[in-house]
């Protein structure tokens, strides 16, 4: 049989005039955000919860899969139905959530976007895979796509769908700003943006909470710092952390690169192989607050 080579598509770089008129660019990104704020879904329709990161390789696919987990897995009891997770790899250029979870990478977004077709339930049938715990997963395609390919419509409809079949959604979203993300900010209820307390990092996350609270004043914005255990007293370098980007440093991920590597190789989630490791407890804390503040809600 002969492989057919995948065609790979690269996004262009940006002419001088785009590089020009970043003000336009804005005023379009934070327009399209406000007309999509005034068709939020009803409160009994599943949690979007958005995953950001200040940079590449700073662990924010690894909390998006683990976080997944966590939501679907903790609190259920014997005899209830499981809680409905879903989890969309939105980097359609470079996402892993396929390997962590030892899931193949699907065409779906790619198709939706070369054909400009608006997502329905026959098109998620057809596309979500199912993790072994259950995760209700569209991954990103392995052909690179344009990030500019996906409308805003598509992905309106695409988070509206999954919020109909699901308790909570968590998305993964592209180290990029770009239109369509509107739509995911519009519906989240909470984002957990990722990020380690080196300068540029912070500077990064500075200028990202800034865009995103642009698109959504409302937006509940979380710093996640990763590589470093919660520190019994703050010192002045992570009091200047918090102080620069005008948060409560409240979620911490210690460093455990065995247990995330074995993890990561195997395609499984971290409880499924170092349950008790300190990464893994520490994720696992992050999802209880996250469903006791949901229950305290509908009580």
């Amino acid at each position: 049989m002969t492989r057919r080579t995948k065609p790979i598509f690269l996004v262009p770089e940006p002419s001088a005039r785009d590089l020009a008129a970043p003000a336009k660019r804005r005023l379009t990104f934070s327009a399209e955000a406000e007309r999509l704020t005034h068709a939020r879904a009803p409160d009994e329709e599943g949690q979007v919860i958005a995953v950001a990161r200040s940079r590449g390789g700073i662990g924010a696919t690894m909390l998006a899969v683990n976080l997944a987990h966590q939501l679907a897995a903790q609190g259920v009891k014997k005899g209830q139905a499981p809680r409905r997770v879903g989890l969309i790899d939105l980097d359609l250029q470079f996402g892993m959530v396929a390997g962590f979870l030892d899931l193949d990478p699907s065409p779906a977004l790619y198709d939706m976007a070369r054909s400009g077709a608006v997502p329905d339930e026959t098109f998620l049938d057809q596309s979500i895979q199912h993790s072994k715990d259950g995760l209700e997963v569209l991954c990103a395609p392995a052909a690179f796509a344009p990030l500019g390919a996906l409308g805003a419509d598509q992905v309106t409809e695409l988070i509206t769908l999954m919020q109909a079949r699901c308790d909570y959604v968590v998305v993964d979203l592209p180290h990029a700003l770009i239109d369509w993300v509107s739509p995911v900010l519009a519906r989240a209820s909470l984002m957990y943006l990722v990020t380690d307390l080196a300068v540029p990092s912070l500077q990064q996350a500075r200028r990202l909470i800034d865009a995103y609270h642009e698109e959504n004043l409302a937006l509940e914005i979380e710093v996640v710092v990763n590589h470093q255990s919660r520190p019994l007293m703050r010192s002045r370098v992570q009091q200047e952390a918090a102080k620069a980007l005008d948060r409560d440093l409240s979620h911490w991920l210690p460093d455990d690169p065995r247990a995330a590597k074995e993890a990561a190789d195997r395609g499984v989630p971290l409880a499924r192989i170092g349950g008790r490791s300190a990464l893994s407890k520490a994720i696992a804390g992050l999802a209880k607050g996250r469903l006791a503040q949901s229950a305290a809600r509908t009580n």
